[in-house]
């Protein structure tokens, strides 16, 4: 080779290696610039997404301060860059869609692959983000534009659940309130607690909530069970120090609120046939004479000084509440038929002003509609349209409980009238089983009580919540 060819080989060498060099730092530089716009996009499309279900599940979309009215059926949409609807402005909040270079695309998919959405005109939500970035060095060798795109989808789910304790208030402080009293969930789904108020102190924990041995590993008998979750709307922003998740449990906030899973059950029909009561003995009986109630209107049920049997069907309290008093035992009657309504079991509606008072220094052991019948598994159901009150159960007896606690206002009532809703008081110093789940607006609990939810004979609710799905 000449000398001269030698030089130009050597210049053809440096030339090949600078355009390497350049491709490695470009796509270096370049690379990471738009992996760091991805998980950006990722955040804002998930942002966009959650906020836009949040605002349709609580039927707030088209009338909060940033409206999107979704429309029958709804309809496709891309941001603008002054856009105020509420997924625009919440992408735009993540620091997408107020470029020219920014596409945000809102869309309504039918279905969506892996989940069961519920029945809501409006199911689900996707957003789509999309940015064209300018390249650096690596324009040198190709393009100079990339894009990144990213997408979230949210929806409203339907969930066979069986949640313990849920309790339904959607903004007051210390909706769950503990006292000097414990509570204990054996069993059950991965989430045993659920607190819909926003509040930032909607808990007022200070004894212990032992959920170690909850969760679906737990047949209901605190043997085996791993921790179920512990799941808040509001705050505070972390567990409180006695709440024991177990090992695998977690405390979820913030967590979408879960509907009411009794909200479209229709109220009971005040029944034709006024209740009766009459005095037996023998088997069924435990005591020499007991007072046996049928299924009927009544003005108000108060057990004292007496042991009630209570045959199968649905009780209707007009006036006067429901409960027992001192040495008033509550019991199921037995070798009764089925009721059409209820079941093996029995439901107690309450309406009129009156309260569920049991506890004082009497005992209760009653079992609810069956799962698989119109009420669902309901043993007390509150009316939902009725003025504020406190129920109370414990007070120095034994209270076995099968069934669900229905002790909550309509949430449109609540947020109508926020002082409008039903409380439940676990107190005294009885040991209180729920063979269930409770649902009211808020619960307190006092004294030295130690509440056991057991969800081996729960009944299974169907829920709807809100939350991102891809």
């Amino acid at each position: 080779m000449r000398t001269g060819e030698k030089g130009q080989a050597v210049l053809l060498v440096i030339l090949g290696l600078s355009l390497f060099l350049i491709g490695a730092l470009g796509l270096a530089i370049d690379g990471s610039q738009m992996y760091a716009h991805r998980q950006m996009a990722q955040t804002a499309a998930d942002g966009a997404a959650e906020a836009g279900i949040m605002s349709i599940f609580t039927g707030t979309n088209a009338t909060s301060p940033s409206p999107f009215a979704t429309g029958s059926p709804p309809t496709a949409f891309n941001c603008t860059t002054t856009d105020t609807r509420t997924p625009c402005v919440y992408a735009l909040r993540n620091g997408f869609g107020g470029a020219a270079n920014d596409t945000v695309a809102i869309d309504y998919p039918a279905t969506v692959a892996g989940v069961t959405l519920s029945s809501d005109p409006v199911p689900a939500i996707r957003v789509t983000v999309t940015r064209t970035l300018n390249t650096g060095l690596i324009r040198f060798l190709g393009s100079s534009i990339s894009s990144v795109r990213a997408i979230g989808v949210a929806a409203i789910v339907n969930q066979s659940n069986r949640v313990p304790l849920l309790i339904t208030h959607p903004t007051f402080p210390g909706t769950l309130a503990n006292g000097s009293a414990s509570l204990k969930v054996c069993g059950g789904p991965t989430r045993s607690i659920q607190v819909n108020s926003d509040n930032a102190i909607a808990l007022a924990i200070s004894k212990l909530v032992d959920l170690s041995h909850a969760g679906p590993n737990d047949p209901g008998d605190c043997t085996t069970g791993t921790g179920g979750d512990f799941a808040v709307f509001g705050g505070p922003a972390t567990a409180p120090p006695t709440l024991n998740l177990g090992a695998v449990g977690r405390y979820d906030q913030p967590a979408s609120p879960q509907r009411d899973p009794y909200e479209n059950l229709p109220a009971p029909a005040i029944p034709s046939v006024p209740g009766n009561t009459t005095v037996v003995s023998g088997p069924g009986c435990p005591v020499l004479q007991c007072t046996l109630y049928s299924p009927g209107l009544y003005s108000t049920i108060m057990v004292k000084n007496d042991t009630a049997l209570f045959k199968p069907g649905l009780y209707y309290i007009n006036s006067g509440g429901f409960g027992n008093q001192a040495n008033g035992n509550m019991l199921m009657a037995s070798g009764f038929p089925p009721d059409s309504q209820t079941g093996a079991g029995m439901v107690v509606y309450n309406t009129g002003g009156g309260i569920f008072d049991l506890g004082s220094n009497s005992n209760a052991n009653l079992v609810g509609a069956d799962n698989t019948s119109v009420y669902g598994g309901i043993l007390f159901f509150q009316d939902r349209n009725g003025a504020a009150r406190t129920h109370n159960l414990g007070g120095g007896g034994s209270i076995i409980l099968t069934g669900t606690l229905y002790m909550t206002n309509s949430l449109t009532v609540m947020q109508n009238q926020p002082t409008q809703y039903q409380m439940l008081n676990l107190g005294g110093n009885a040991g209180i089983l729920i063979n269930g789940s409770i649902v009211v607006g808020a619960l307190t609990m006092a004294g030295t009580s130690f509440v056991t939810f057991n969800l081996a004979a729960g009944p299974f609710l169907t829920t709807r919540r809100a939350g991102l799905v891809r």
